[in-house]
């Protein structure tokens, strides 16, 4: 990094360069205001979002439309897409209405006018065998492959939904076609289906708030600051040039970023560096670039224009879910992921960035922790207020119970105790007794289970038939287990026999679920019904992920 030092006299060439530059322009100040609007009639059209698409670009693209009118027709486009909580959040292959004639054609697609219903995804599900297995339908299914698409803008590729996956389906199903005529309230439309002011009348109303400038410097540290880069936007930066004096950029004004790969990117707020003080820059220092960042851009925009300036990073959208952790790998849907390339190996996941639509909760502590820990950092940004998040959630978590899993006897009662049962290892009982046989014969059980009803014994070796009738004879319930059992078959045997609920298999834990953010976790284990469910794993889970299961699923654990 260039050393900063203490100002110096400058070279007179290179003063002329920089201060003859035109006033730069004074700092807009983010404001909201309301506007009144006469009512008309105008029409609209479908556009299908293509890869890379932002709002403020389809607008732009809008015949006759000025910068002055991108806010109007931002509440506009809102209104005619109610469906759609987040137009900062578009996806390839999206339907959504536009104002005006269309200047890029595209087919009608039939909208639903009745009922929906919610499915979740399981294991082996296509969205073909969705419609035949669900929806019953088994002829004609492309319509409602697209009306499926349409409900469900997150699914990019029908071949790519992932198990635990909520999605909309149509209830009973009537295809209309879209509307072609709105309700236009200046510029804003809305449905002609709704109660709307008659022509001449006026209306409020409240212009949406876009993010402002500092917001979006906000996001931008906090991304550059996980990926050892240094962002300054105070103070001075300065420039020396051998022999004739030094430049000074505003910081303030002109942010600089610097790269751990000497990289320094200049971030030029609506152009303000004069071409002359352009070209000193590029001349004398290769690694320098200047990005020019206009007020249409957005966030993303800034940053893509930022990594594209580096070598070593690269920034791509993402259509699926995101993967973090071995056991248990846990799955989370963002939208953009920044990778630092590596030629010897595949891009390994520097961070991912994920919008946060309007009335949707953020993802738990928990998951971003957990993600963190192995190797995701995500970043969470509104798109009007900038960074998001809540605070740190705090558990008051117990230490995990570990059963020992050497063997099946002390396994067999350490299960049965957690469980609350009275037990004794190792215990004495008698088969004969003195008094009435005449002689006394006892056998040394590996666990003697008692409650009020019943006793039992868990025992792991052969018994003499007759010594078994003995025990049934005075009501013991045996329950035989081999010193070879693996602790999953030893609950297998034992369970059943003192009238526990219990299943093993995979466990699927889904935000949607619980009306959180969509994520999902699973692993294999063992479940066990009592007052709530317990589960008992063979692996150290993550303690924030324990207390998250505590939390929404109300589950404990315990390990072997």
């Amino acid at each position: 990094m260039i050393k900063r030092y203490t100002l110096e006299l400058s070279a007179v060439f290179i003063l002329a360069a920089v201060f003859c530059q035109p006033a730069l322009a004074k700092e807009d100040t983010a404001q909201i205001s309301l506007k009144k609007t006469a009512v008309s009639k105008q029409n609209v059209h479908l556009y299908k979002i293509k890869k890379g698409d932002v709002i403020s670009a389809i607008i732009r693209r809008l015949p006759g439309i000025t910068e002055d009118d991108i806010p109007d027709n931002y509440r506009i486009i809102k209104q005619l897409n109610p469906d759609i909580e987040n137009l900062n959040k578009l996806y390839a292959g999206q339907i959504i209405k536009l104002p005006g004639k269309s200047v890029y054609p595209v087919s009608t697609k039939p909208t639903l006018s009745a009922s929906t219903q919610t499915y979740k995804v399981k294991k082996g599900d296509s969205l073909i065998t969705i419609v035949h297995q669900q929806l019953h339908i088994k002829t004609n299914t492309e319509k409602t492959l697209q009306l499926i698409k349409s409900m469900n803008p997150r699914i990019a590729n029908a071949n790519k939904i992932y198990t635990g996956q909520v999605i909309k389906l149509p209830g009973k199903t009537v295809f209309v076609q879209a509307p072609e005529e709105t309700k236009i309230i200046g510029k804003a439309i809305v449905s002609s289906a709704e109660n709307q002011p008659q022509p001449g009348e006026i209306t409020n109303i409240k212009e949406k708030i876009v993010m402002s400038q500092a917001a979006k410097l906000a996001v931008i540290k906090q991304i550059l600051n996980e990926m050892n880069a240094s962002i300054s936007s105070s103070g001075n930066y300065y420039l020396p040039i051998s022999k004739t004096g030094q430049v000074t950029i505003d910081c303030a004004k002109i942010p600089v970023i610097e790269f751990d790969d000497k990289t320094t990117v200049f971030l030029d707020w609506e152009n303000r560096l004069n071409d002359n003080l352009k070209k000193i820059i590029r001349e004398n220092w290769k690694h320098f670039s200047i990005i020019k960042v206009d007020k249409k851009d957005d966030v993303i925009a800034i940053l893509r224009k930022i990594i594209a300036a580096t070598k070593v990073y690269s920034m791509t959208k993402r259509d699926t879910p995101i993967s973090a952790g071995g056991i248990p790998p846990v799955e989370v849907v963002v939208d953009w992921i920044i990778t630092k390339t590596d030629s010897k190996q595949k891009l390994p996941l520097i961070q991912a960035l994920r919008f946060v639509p309007e009335n949707n909760s953020l993802l738990p502590k928990a998951i971003k922790n957990y993600a963190r820990k192995n190797g995701l950092i995500i970043t969470e940004i509104d798109g009007e207020k900038g960074l998001a998040g809540k605070p740190e959630e705090i558990y008051s978590l117990p230490p995990i119970p570990v059963f020992p899993a050497t063997e099946a006897k002390d396994f067999s009662y350490a299960l049965v105790t957690h469980l609350g049962f009275s037990a004794n290892k190792d215990a004495d009982v008698k088969v004969f007794n003195m008094a009435k046989e005449g002689f006394n014969l006892s056998i040394k059980a590996d666990v003697l289970i008692s409650n009020a009803e019943k006793k039992y014994i868990i025992y792991s070796r052969n018994l003499p038939e007759q010594f078994i009738n003995v025990f049934k004879a005075k009501g013991y319930g045996l329950i035989f287990i081999d010193s070879s059992d693996s602790p999953k078959i030893i609950m297998e045997k034992i369970l059943p026999r003192l009238a526990i609920p219990s299943t093993s298999g995979y466990f699927s834990f889904s935000g949607v679920d619980k009306n959180q953010a969509p994520f999902t976790f699973g692993f294999n284990g063992t479940k066990i019904k009592t007052d709530k469910d317990q589960y008992i794993i063979d692996f150290a889970i993550d303690d924030g992920l324990r207390s998250l299961i505590g939390e929404l699923w109300q589950a404990s654990f315990a390990r072997y």
